[in-house]
């Protein structure tokens, strides 16, 4: 959703894109809740595209996933960031 598609009154601003926002984001949606989510990045997962080339993630790719996306990798291996902003 654009934020010139939003009119009226929102229940819920969610300033951050990142998994903790399009985790907030999807659950609100399951409650039928108007909300918008802001960030500062034109696209999701810019943030990690910005970082420096050699990192991945700390924790194993089954823990990497957003509710009701699992996130599509080894469960056990560890993803680069490009993986995980692509995702």
């Amino acid at each position: 959703m654009n934020h010139d598609d939003v009119t009226g009154t929102l229940d819920t601003m969610i300033i951050g894109g990142g998994q903790a926002g399009l985790a907030m984001g999807y659950y609100l949606k399951e409650q039928k809740r108007k909300f918008l989510i802001l960030d500062e990045n034109p696209r999701t997962g810019d943030s990690w595209r910005q970082r420096w080339d050699s990192l991945r993630v700390f924790t194993p790719a089954k823990y990497d996933g957003l509710p009701a996306a699992p996130f599509p990798a080894d469960p056990l291996s560890f993803p680069p960031k490009d993986e995980l902003a692509d995702y």
